[in-house]
């Protein structure tokens, strides 16, 4: 899915994120999907993930990870799980091909890292997607560290205002969890990486947009 394929930031901490989602197909596995759904939702949940939902059934930020896999029902959608190492996510692939979820499943993160994860559990990759970055007039974008936390949330819901806003909470002491955590729960998707967000809003913002983006992927 390419909304997830923009995230930002230095190489280093793009090989701790990583998006595991599973789709049904409309007019292929769509019908009696909740099952697999809730199958794929379940592996992920086992595994501690940073964050778990998708559109339908809900945010891992908001409701337990029960209410959020007993949601599931046969609609077409992204069922997402955000995860921070490769080994977690090999070990994840290796459960939903052993338990033969029958959904399409997607990893988003470092091409590198996920190609060592298909080899590893031996699938074939069917497609790669690629960001090809920022076109324009970048001079106009916020600080890097205010799109390293935007980018993390595929639509565009969380608002550089609003990142800007928990930036200057955090540098007066409120806690970077607790404000990772409220913006995250604004993801509808759910691929919100937390742990990131945290690191990130604990750094601060550079002076005068200085810092240069280290990389894309």
């Amino acid at each position: 899915m390419t909304h997830s394929l923009h995230r930002l930031g230095a190489e280093e901490d793009l090989k701790r994120d990583y998006v595991v989602m599973a789709m049904p197909s409309k007019g292929n596995t769509d019908v009696g999907s909740a099952p697999k759904i809730q199958k794929h939702l379940t592996i992920c949940q086992k595994h501690n993930p940073i964050c778990l939902g998708g559109q339908k059934v809900g945010n891992s930020c908001l409701i337990s990870a029960e209410e959020l896999i007993g949601n599931a029902r046969d609609i077409v959608s992204t069922y997402n799980g955000v995860f921070s190492d490769k080994e977690t996510v090999k070990e994840i692939i290796k459960e939903e091909i052993e338990e033969q979820v029958g959904l399409s499943i997607v990893i988003s993160g470092v091409y590198d890292e996920v190609k060592d994860i298909a080899d590893a559990v031996g699938i074939k990759t069917h497609t790669v997607n690629f960001s090809l970055g920022i076109w324009g007039k970048t001079e106009l974008l916020p600080e890097p560290e205010i799109l390293e936390i935007t980018t993390l949330c595929g639509h565009g819901i969380i608002s550089q205002h609003l990142v800007r806003h928990y930036f200057e909470k955090v540098a007066k002491g409120y806690s970077a969890q607790k404000a990772a955590k409220e913006m995250a729960a604004l993801c509808y998707c759910s691929i919100c990486n937390l742990e990131r967000m945290a690191e990130i809003l604990e750094k601060g913002l550079s002076p005068k947009k200085e810092k240069q983006l280290e990389g894309i992927r």
